[in-house]
């Protein structure tokens, strides 16, 4: 029926209207009733969502900062992920980079020169040889450190040829008995350096056979510089194409070691198969060997300048602005028979290279003028701090003189036990403590100190850009 249509009129009733008002006034009391009750909640609800949206809006802005201030610096010396995963949810959360502290006491000794004179002080009633003798003066020095190296400037070659020196093409030969190496080994030296013009004065079986009594006797020393010809295939002591790395409570430190040339050159082709050269393309290519292989600090041990010369060379300044330019941080040179300044060097980026350009002789018969029978011990401490920052952290010398005989006192001392009756007993006795204090104050500077027989350098001091 359409709701329209027309119908008898009906007299209307007011029951359904105040029905509806009641239902309708019912209807808004509870709602306002249950808005009431539920408005603490939503306004809790409402009041978290606000302070996790502020949490979000923060960790972005700490990680965007984060990631900036890593591509500012370049990125930590550990390396660091770029991936969003591995950012610390806040701040507050943002661990150190820390590594563990450890240090490495170095000491090194200029060059061991088996001169005629030395070898014959070392004969023993039976015939065979020791040579405690050439190192008993310096035990507590060689007992502080704990990498201990040397110069071996002479080959232990093959008895058969006989021990005296003998002229070559480009000045003395000299063999020297394997005896030295159980000398050496038994004071606790624990690298030899081997890469020095002498290096092939007896050939590759000469070099071979001193290497094969190394390895096959203390085959946990090192003889760096120089492979086998012997055994080209044992490639774990081919110091020419690997770089050797001491380690120390998880600390390393990779050295390297080149000589300028040698006086006997064999074949120029394969030599440099045996024997560390030293060249730019070499240095660059062995620095980033040793990082590779783990290497956190590097020392270079350079066998170079002019003999005789107090006064560092061009090519050792050369050389020198390279290594430090490569972030070599210590440098312990060779090969001048006299010593040399002591310095500090530091390259455009800041980084600091301590220099001993010449350690002079440590033990050796030299028939030049008294100078050239003073020489030192090298020491320094590396450093690795907490930060995971590197330094040479201190650095000495100890002058040593030689007491130049025909007997058996042909050895060295500190310059603190060097006496006037030791210079009267050798063939130079104008050689007296004083002499001796007098040059090396002169060619050391103002660190050098005759009262305790010492240079100290200030590794914090001055430092001359390279």
């Amino acid at each position: 029926m359409p709701r329209h249509s027309a119908q008898p009129p009906r007299k209307k009733s007011h029951t359904p209207v105040v029905v509806g008002c009641i239902a309708a006034l019912v209807l808004l009391v509870g709602g306002f009733f249950a808005v009431r009750a539920l408005l603490p909640q939503y306004q809790k609800a409402t009041s978290s969502q606000s302070q996790a949206a502020s949490a979000s809006s923060q960790q972005t802005q700490a990680t965007q900062n984060a990631q900036s201030s890593s591509n500012d610096k370049g990125g930590s010396k550990e390396g660091a992920s770029s991936s969003s995963e591995a950012q610390p949810k806040s701040n507050a959360e943002v661990p150190k980079r820390t590594v563990a502290p450890a240090s490495i006491n170095v000491m090194m000794i200029g060059d061991v020169l088996m001169h005629d004179e030395i070898i014959d002080s070392g004969v023993q009633s039976d015939g065979s040889y020791n040579f405690d003798f050439v190192y008993d003066n310096i035990k507590e020095y060689i007992d502080a450190a704990d990498w201990r190296i040397l110069n071996q400037e002479t080959v232990m070659g093959d008895p058969s040829i006989g021990y005296h020196l003998t002229m070559g093409a480009a000045g003395p030969k000299m063999n020297t008995p394997t005896a030295l190496a159980d000398t050496e080994a038994r004071f606790g030296f624990n690298t030899i350096l081997k890469a020095t013009n002498h290096t092939l004065d007896l050939g590759y079986n000469g070099l071979g056979h001193e290497l094969d009594y190394w390895k096959s006797t203390y085959p946990n020393i090192p003889v760096v510089g120089v492979s086998n010809p012997n055994d080209p295939d044992d490639k774990s002591r081919d110091y020419v194409n690997n770089v050797y790395i001491f380690e120390k409570d998880g600390f390393k430190v990779g050295i390297l070691n080149y000589t300028w040339a040698t006086n006997e050159n064999f074949d120029a082709t394969t030599d440099a198969t045996y024997v560390s050269y030293m060249s730019e393309d070499k240095i660059r290519a062995d620095v980033e060997k040793a990082r590779a292989a783990g290497a956190e600090m590097l020392v270079a041990c350079p066998h170079w300048g002019i003999e005789y010369d107090t006064q560092p060379s061009e090519e050792e300044l050369t050389y020198s602005k390279l290594f430090c330019e490569l972030g070599v941080d210590l440098i312990l040179g060779a090969h001048p028979h006299i010593l040399q300044p002591v310095e500090v060097l530091q390259n455009a980026e800041g980084h600091k290279t301590v220099c001993f350009y010449s350690l002079g002789n440590y033990v050796a018969a030299s028939l030049m003028d008294a100078n050239s029978l003073i020489g030192g011990i090298a020491r320094a401490t590396l450093n690795r701090a907490e930060d995971g920052t590197y330094s040479v952290s201190a650095a000495s010398l100890v002058p040593v003189v030689i007491c130049h005989t025909y007997g058996p006192n042909m050895t060295a001392f500190p310059i603190t036990k060097w006496t006037n009756d030791l210079a009267a007993q050798g063939t130079r006795p104008q050689l007296t403590p004083d002499f001796a204090n007098s040059f090396c104050a002169d060619v050391l500077g103002q660190g050098y100190d005759a009262a305790s027989g010492t240079f100290t350098l200030d590794v914090n001091g001055k430092a001359r850009t390279v």
